[in-house]
C-alpha cells in the first residue's frame, strides 16, 4: 500500500477528548474540534467509575441529546464515547448505561478500559454488554494498557474470544502498544477487521525509569513527531481507512484554551502525515 494512500488531512482525523485534558467536557471538545478543523471527536461522557464527578451534560434529562444536536450543528461526527471502566466497581447495569449513552448520542463505538482483575468476570460481562451494544448498533473497542488488567493484545484477544462477542475488537494506543513490548509488526499481523480504533501520540522511545506507566500515559504524551515512538511504522501497518484519533494531552500546553490545544495537535499531525505519507 503506498504512503500516499495513508495521507490524512485534519478533517479525516478524530480529536480525542484526552487531548484537552482528562476532564474535558463534551461540549468543549466539540467546539475545539470544530475550530481546529477536525471532522470527528471521541468524547468522555461520564467519570471512569460510578460516583466520579463529571462536568456534564450527562444522562439526566436530554443531556445526551444536547451533545448529539451540537455535533450535528457543527458538522462533527462523534466517533466514539468513553464511559465507565470494566472494574470491580462496575456492574452490568453501569456498562449498559455506556450503551444507552452511545445510542442517544449517535456514537457507533464505545472505547472501553478494563481494570477488573477477574478476567473470567470480564468475559462474562462483555458477553452481555456486547449483546446489548449489538442491539443498539454499537461496537465495543477494548483498550489494552500495561497498567490495566488487559495488558497486551493477547490478553484482549483472549477475553473477546472467551466472551463470544462478535462486535468487540481492539483499541490500539501507540503509547500502550510500545510499552507492552510490541510494535508495528504485531499490528500488521492482526486481522484488520479486529482493529476498531487507533489512538496516536508520541513519547520518548524508552520510558523514564522513575515514571510510572500511569503517570506517563497522563503526563508524558507528546505531539506527533516530537518523540521517539515508531508512529510511521504503526500507521503504515494499519488498514488505509483506519479510524485514527489523536490523544495528545501535552502538559506544557495545559493552560492554553481548548481550541488552541486542538489547533496545535492538528498542526503537528498535519506535519507528521505530510512528512511521512505525503
Amino acid at each position: 500500500m503506498s504512503g500516499t494512500s495513508r495521507r490524512r488531512e485534519v478533517r479525516a482525523l478524530t480529536l480525542g477528548f484526552l487531548s484537552l485534558g482528562a476532564q474535558a467536557a463534551p461540549m468543549d471538545v466539540l467546539a475545539a474540534a470544530a475550530e481546529a478543523g477536525f471532522g470527528a471527536v471521541g468524547l468522555r461522557i461520564s467519570g471512569r467509575n460510578p460516583g466520579d464527578p463529571w462536568p456534564g451534560p450527562g444522562a439526566e434529562g436530554d443531556g445526551f441529546e444536547q451533545i448529539r444536536a451540537r455535533a450535528v450543528a457543527l458538522s462533527i461526527r462523534v466517533s466514539s464515547i468513553s464511559g465507565y471502566y470494566i472494574s470491580e466497581k462496575t456492574s452490568l447495569s453501569h456498562l449498559l448505561s455506556n450503551v444507552e449513552a452511545a445510542r442517544r448520542i449517535g456514537a457507533p463505538l464505545i472505547s472501553q478500559g478494563c481494570f477488573e482483575p477477574d478476567l473470567a468476570r470480564v468475559a462474562e460481562l462483555l458477553r452481555d454488554y456486547a449483546r446489548a451494544a449489538a442491539d443498539a448498533g454499537v461496537r465495543i473497542a477494548l483498550e489494552f494498557m500495561p497498567m490495566s488488567m488487559l495488558k497486551t493484545i493477547a490478553d484482549t484477544q483472549g477475553v473477546i474470544a472467551d466472551s463470544g462477542a462478535a462486535n468487540a475488537g481492539l483499541l490500539i494506543d501507540s503509547l500502550h502498544l510500545a510499552r507492552s513490548g510490541v510494535g508495528a509488526a504485531e499490528v500488521r499481523a492482526l486481522d484488520p477487521e479486529s482493529i476498531y480504533l487507533t489512538q496516536l501520540c508520541d513519547a520518548p522511545a524508552v520510558r523514564a525509569p522513575a515514571t510510572t506507566l500511569f503517570d506517563e500515559a497522563m503526563l508524558g504524551r507528546m505531539y506527533l513527531g516530537d518523540g521517539g515512538l515508531d508512529l510511521e511504522g504503526v500507521v503504515a501497518a494499519l488498514p488505509p481507512d483506519a479510524e485514527i484519533e489523536l490523544e495528545t494531552p501535552v502538559v506544557a500546553d495545559t493552560a492554553l484554551p481548548p481550541a488552541e490545544r486542538a489547533r496545535r495537535a492538528a498542526k503537528k499531525a498535519e506535519a507528521f502525515f505530510s512528512s511521512h505519507f505525503g
